[in-house]
């Protein structure tokens, strides 16, 4: 009956007329209402019930008393111009009002901010991008970030109060326009921003980034702010390249995450340094100036700075020097490349007692090019696309003689077979459209894999279905997998955010994505040297980070204190530059030159060389 009646009732309130007569019996019965409490509580006049409960409708929608019925019809006259009026004005007004906040809420107001961070395009990394430009900016002024894309302006601000609710140490934004226009994009206010970013598009249809960079370098004009732009497809980047210059800080997507997995590959604690320097979490890489150390050598300076750890030198044309030649002499043109807790910090001048006596007696070697040491590993690949190929190439010149890698794969689901180009690698390629779970079982339990690496089928499926068998291999082989296995899992995905989807019991695994360009963004949004430094570190080619042993405590015993000061010297006689050290399985960047750790055979250096 309930329901019988609410159907009904909504069906006849719906019509606006209808809802009119609807609030004048609601009156009505009020009036009544009202009427019955004043006899109960005796306060009724002497009168008729009619007048009494006339008086009473007349007092709660004003129409006024009267004493006879043609004073009363007069009244209501009076009542319904006066309401169908003011009515139509205070409607009129309404309306106008609405829309000028509705204009208001399209968000296509100029932006007056100044060095602000622009982000162009929409996907779901621009919550981890808000979260690292909050993170270096915690020391600073409150940055502001402006959203803009083609989504609408009051739905943008809702994602972003959902999905990052806590905005008290970051100012957020929002602008609707087309990314394509340049009259639009000049409403961001650009020319006056700290950076430009542009994120791959996910809510404009056939999103293609070339075109907004060029509509973007139109608004730029002549300002210098630098573009960081999330290629998906690198076909384009070096023609744009030319063309725009240094301004364009291209970033592929894909690379990106090939040169970080193939750093994973080599070992957990190379991956753990990359990923520090990626995010703003613990200690990054900084540009200081040199004031202090002028004059002194580079080998000096090593030691001099007891909080802060120096890996380079850049120049006065702007040229990145990591590893430099141990007897490099600072110049006052020279910024000093170091890892550091933060940007304030001072630079000390605090040298260990008979340091310069031991420094100088060193015999430092001279152009002797240090050869990354390659270790024999046993991986198994999970699925294949092109990101896989690139993976592949990129961790291959890692790679020790007998190392061993399977591929498993649906023939029917991929583009190009793995080409794995190394003649030192034993390579096996299992093509199984069907019965693929029996054998990752039989491999798994045949061979003790170092690495077995998880990948979709993005070239054929969509993100979304990719991510999907990425995620129910790895649930599948995480349950097979022996408790105590040392095997290590790295999984792709190309949606970081569904990283809370998967509960990671093992401390081994390692989860890919494209947070991890979002992360590489944002570091070069408030730094664009950075990007030379990144170029040479992350790639197969030029300087490594490397893991070596500390070979002058050959003669020590464990337990003897050993100071950081010591592990320095040993990598400065090794032309090395010396950036942490790995104690009883833990990574220590940046540690202070007067710090004293236990001895033991398992302490490793962590070096660029």
């Amino acid at each position: 009956m309930k329901r019988y009646l609410n159907y009904h009732f909504e069906n006849i309130i719906t019509k606006s007329s209808n809802f009119v007569y609807f609030l004048l019996i609601i009156a009505s019965i009020s009036a009544l209402f009202m009427l019955g409490l004043q006899i109960f509580f005796g306060l009724a006049e002497n009168d008729s019930l009619f007048n009494l409960w006339w008086n009473s409708l007349s007092e709660i929608i004003s129409i006024g008393e009267g004493s006879s019925s043609k004073e009363r019809i007069i009244n209501f006259l009076f009542w319904a111009l006066s309401v169908a009026i003011s009515g139509t004005i205070i409607a009129f007004l309404t309306a106008k009002v609405s829309s000028f906040i509705s204009n208001l809420n399209r968000g296509e107001s100029f932006v007056i901010d100044k060095n602000h961070y622009v982000i162009i395009g929409w996907n779901s990394n621009v919550y981890k991008v808000f979260k690292e430009i909050e993170t270096a900016n915690l020391n600073q002024k409150k940055p502001t970030i402006l959203c803009f894309n083609e989504m609408g302006n009051v739905e943008m601000r809702a994602k972003i109060d959902i999905e990052y609710p806590d905005q008290k140490n970051i100012r957020i934004i929002t602008r609707t326009g087309d990314i394509y226009s340049v009259l639009d994009l000049e409403r961001t206010n650009a020319v006056e921003s700290k950076s430009v970013i542009i994120l791959d598009d996910h809510v404009k249809k056939d999103f293609n980034i070339e075109t907004t960079i060029l509509a973007m370098r139109r608004t730029l004009k002549d300002s210098s702010v630098n573009i960081i732009a999330q290629f998906k497809n690198p076909e384009n980047i070096p023609v744009l390249s030319n063309l725009i210059g240094d301004q364009l800080l291209p970033i592929h997507k894909n690379k990106v995450i090939a040169n970080l997995t193939a750093q994973s590959i080599r070992s957990s604690l190379i991956q753990e340094v990359m990923m520090d320097f990626m995010d703003y979490d613990g200690d990054e890489i900084y540009f200081f100036p040199s004031d202090k150390l002028v004059g002194k050598k580079f080998m000096h300076a090593m030691l001099f700075l007891n909080d802060i750890t120096i890996i380079g030198i850049l120049d006065f044309e702007n040229n990145i020097i990591l590893n430099p030649d141990k007897n490099h002499i600072i110049q006052s043109t020279d910024k000093l490349i170091v890892i550091a807790e933060d940007d304030t910090n001072v630079l000390d001048y605090k040298p260990a007692d008979n340091v310069l006596k031991i420094l100088d007696s060193l015999s430092v070697p001279k152009d002797e090019i240090s050869i990354s040491e390659k270790e024999s590993k046993s991986i198994l690949v999970l699925g294949w696309s092109e990101l896989g190929q690139l993976i592949v190439d990129s961790a291959i010149s890692f790679l020790g003689e007998e190392s061993e890698l399977f591929f498993i794969y649906n023939d029917n689901l991929i583009k190009s077979k793995p080409n794995v180009n190394a003649s030192n690698s034993k390579t096996t390629l299992i093509q199984c459209s069907e019965n693929e779970h029996i054998q990752i079982e039989n491999l798994i339990s045949e061979n003790n894999f170092d690495i077995i690496l998880i990948l979709g089928y993005d070239d054929v499926y969509s993100a979304e279905v990719s991510d999907t068998y990425a995620m129910m291999k790895n649930i599948f082989v995480k349950s097979y997998l022996d408790n105590n296995s040392e095997t290590r899992i790295i999984l792709h995905l190309n949606d970081g955010a569904k990283k809370n989807l998967i509960s990671s019991e093992i401390e081994s695994e390692f989860i890919v994505s494209d947070v991890l360009s979002a992360l590489m963004i944002t570091q070069l949004a408030d730094n664009p040297l950075l990007r030379g430094i990144f170029e040479e570190l992350f790639s197969d080619e030029g300087l490594k980070i490397n893991l070596r042993p500390y070979e002058n405590g050959s003669g020590l015993e464990n337990g003897q204190l050993v100071l950081i000061e010591d592990l320095i010297i040993e990598s400065i006689k090794k032309d090395e530059t010396f950036i942490g050290c790995v104690v009883n399985g833990q990574l220590f960047l940046n540690p202070k030159k007067n710090q004293k750790i236990e001895f033991n055979e398992s302490i490793l250096r962590i070096v660029i060389s």
